[in-house]
């Protein structure tokens, strides 16, 4: 739960729209009488979010790496989360919300490969330390920062922080909320920001310039920076609907080695 129980969570939020069980009345409420009537895809758009996300793990899972961060991971997805996708590797979901700790570790059980940690991606030095309790950070490791880096204000150096903590041969693997080709129009992005003001966290979507740089240094993987509906994805762009398709880009990027 937040530190505030009457104000609607970001994270139970995502959860709703995903089709999940973690969220309450306070959630449902502010998305049938906030968000749904101003961008009534976001359902949708949340869903070709977690696509991506799922495509990247396996991505990375092929890759040969058999670690994962998934950092401020939310509330556990119905539809796969890492270690069900990965299911050799090693994986620490990492998130500040005891609620959030609470749902993974009921979820893991006893599950060796799995460590749940209460962090804040905004602390990486102490996330980290958690982190190293569990994982090799010596070793190749995919790092996610899904739908998380839009709800921090300046978030390229603590990004720059926990990349430079990975080995080379690491992926960082991010998505956010983009204004370039969003389908809502200036009025009402900037209605939703001020609505989701509302709640835990607030929104900032971020040009495709401005999310490309949290990549710097690293190689990106192809197709690039593009809408997340897209990235690797076998299902034809005309079958989305349109206006999920935007508003939300992703990447994977490459630590080479020597870098």
């Amino acid at each position: 739960m937040t530190s505030d129980d009457k104000r609607p969570s970001a994270s139970r939020l995502y959860n709703l729209y995903l089709g999940g069980r973690h969220y309450g009345e306070v959630e449902k409420d502010f998305a049938e009488n906030t968000v749904y009537p101003l961008i009534p895809f976001i359902v949708e758009w949340a869903l070709l979010s977690r696509g991506f996300l799922r495509r990247a793990v396996g991505f990375c899972h092929e890759q040969g790496i058999r670690q994962f961060i998934d950092a401020g991971a939310g509330y556990p997805a119905p539809d796969g989360n890492v270690h069900e996708i990965a299911a050799d590797a090693r994986v620490v979901y990492l998130d500040h919300d005891p609620g959030v700790v609470a749902a993974f570790a009921d979820l893991a059980g006893d599950d060796p490969r799995v460590r749940v940690v209460r962090g804040d991606v905004r602390e990486p030095s102490a996330a980290l330390a958690r982190v190293r309790e569990f994982l090799d950070l010596s070793q190749p490791t995919a790092l996610l920062m899904n739908a998380v880096l839009h709800f921090l204000d300046q978030p390229g150096p603590l990004v720059r922080e926990w990349v430079e903590a990975l080995a080379p041969g690491s992926y960082l693997v991010i998505s956010h909320g983009s204004v370039d080709d969003t389908p809502a129009g200036p009025d009402d992005r900037a209605e939703l920001v001020r609505r989701y003001r509302r709640n835990s966290a607030t929104l900032i979507p971020r040009t495709a310039e401005q999310i490309g740089e949290f990549f710097r240094g690293l190689e990106l993987v192809p197709p690039g920076l593009v809408p997340a509906a897209d990235w690797r994805s076998d299902v034809p762009p005309v079958l989305h609907d349109q206006r999920a398709r935007h508003g939300m880009r992703a990447g994977v990027g490459y630590k080479r080695t020597g870098r």
